[in-house]
């Protein structure tokens, strides 16, 4: 497999690449399934190829809380090399194909390519930057807010569609654009990332509806990216 379309991988030295290749396991799996689990000890370091992996914790209450979703060229799990056990669990969120390496071989490709290496810490820096903003959105704000903040973000990450009808455009000029997540997201899912209850968070939905900021097509969630902003920064 030619794996230097991914971006983690993109414009690296070809015998870097070269190395990589011969080292890695291609493993396919099915939405639900779970890579790893908290408390593991993974001695694999995983990148996604195709598709998506959510990444959360259980609560005291057994409730889950989603930190990420990770797509293609994102690396799952940095820290292994603290040789600590999981802190984390590893799920499959749609049909997904990933990259394994032993994480012994992956360190020692690290340490001959500087800048493999770095681009491994950015990684694990923008997985730290996400987690402070999480921690900011815990401080005392509406909980319309929070929903407005949440969808803002994933339809900055993830937001695609510039109309409802047969258009695809990422960087559309139009003020009232409506943007369309890449996947379909059910309410109960947004309520784990919120650390909610799907009841209350399909009123907050509903409200967000009425307010002409979000509409639901086929299943799939539209916004108004802007409205979005400015009504969770009031």
């Amino acid at each position: 497999m030619k794996i230097d379309k991914l971006s983690i991988f993109k414009g690296l030295n070809p015998k870097t690449i070269d190395l990589l290749e011969k080292r890695l396991k291609i493993v396919e799996y099915k939405k639900g399934e779970f890579i790893f689990f908290e408390k593991d000890q993974v001695e694999k370091i995983y990148i996604i190829v195709s598709g998506r992996v959510s990444i959360h914790k259980y609560t005291q209450k057994a409730h889950k809380k989603i930190m990420y979703i990770l797509g293609s060229g994102e690396i799952i799990n940095e820290v292994i090399f603290d040789n600590l056990p999981a802190s984390i669990n590893a799920e499959v969120f749609e049909n997904t194909v990933i990259l394994e390496y032993s994480a012994k071989d992956f360190k020692k490709i690290m340490a001959g390519d500087f800048e493999l290496a770095y681009r491994v810490i950015q990684s694990s820096g923008r997985k730290v930057r996400r987690l402070y903003r999480q921690l900011k959105n815990t401080v005392p704000i509406s909980l319309d807010k929070k929903v407005a903040s949440k969808l803002w973000k994933l339809s900055k990450d993830y937001g695609m569609m510039c109309e409802i009808e047969d258009s695809y455009c990422k960087s559309c000029k139009k003020k009232d654009c409506w943007i369309g997540l890449e996947f379909k997201i059910s309410i109960t899912y947004l309520a784990d990332m919120l650390g909610s209850t799907r009841e209350t968070i399909s009123r907050e939905l509903k409200k967000l509806e009425g307010l002409g900021y979000v509409k639901w097509v086929d299943k799939r969630i539209f916004v108004k990216r802007e409205e979005l902003r400015q009504f969770y920064r009031k």
